[in-house]
């Protein structure tokens, strides 16, 4: 009796610990992972942002290069809400990928090695131009060469006079490259 009640309690610990793994945030947002499934979100001033619609091209795409610039890594998405109102995000380590390991973290700036991008039908933010404020982190949790894996979590501000502040919080992406 004592050896079917202990085989009952590791089996429900089982099949509740693979439910949790699976389950989204209650946030909307894709889990965090780390296993290339090629998704993406975040939080953009409270709200569930994914990539979503679609105007001929993927949604969501990577672009990954070893070989320029010590290694750089660009992940682009859009989201679709009607015909005449899209958003567009784009994050990306320009330079010395190749120099780190994970987990590493590099500080979302106006300058460095990092780009951040977010536009809208009424402002864009490009973390590289004149006028644009960003401060953030961008973590890489998981570099995978060998797998063609990279994942990690964000967070940013942007501010641009004329524009609404944008906030992005709870990022996370997990793609293959």
């Amino acid at each position: 009796m004592k050896t079917i009640l202990t085989a009952i309690s590791i089996i429900s610990i089982f099949c509740f610990a693979q439910c949790k793994k699976n389950k989204p945030d209650s946030n909307g947002l894709p889990a965090a992972t780390q296993e290339g499934k090629n998704t993406l979100g975040f939080l953009l001033n409270g709200k569930p942002w994914k990539p979503q619609g679609s105007n001929g091209t993927a949604n969501l795409s990577i672009d990954y290069d070893a070989g320029f610039n010590n290694g750089v890594c660009g992940i682009s998405a859009y989201r679709i809400i009607t015909s005449d109102n899209r958003e567009y995000f784009k994050l990306g380590i320009v330079d010395s990928l190749n120099f780190y390991t994970e987990p590493f973290t590099i500080p979302l700036t106006n300058s460095g090695l990092s780009l951040f991008y977010f536009s809208d039908n009424n402002c864009l933010l490009i973390s590289t131009e004149l006028g644009t404020n960003v401060t953030g982190i961008l973590t890489v949790t998981k570099l995978d060469r060998t797998n063609r894996i990279i994942a990690g979590t964000f967070s940013a501000t942007l501010l641009k006079n004329g524009c609404k502040e944008i906030k992005i919080t709870d990022g996370r992406f997990d793609m293959k490259f």
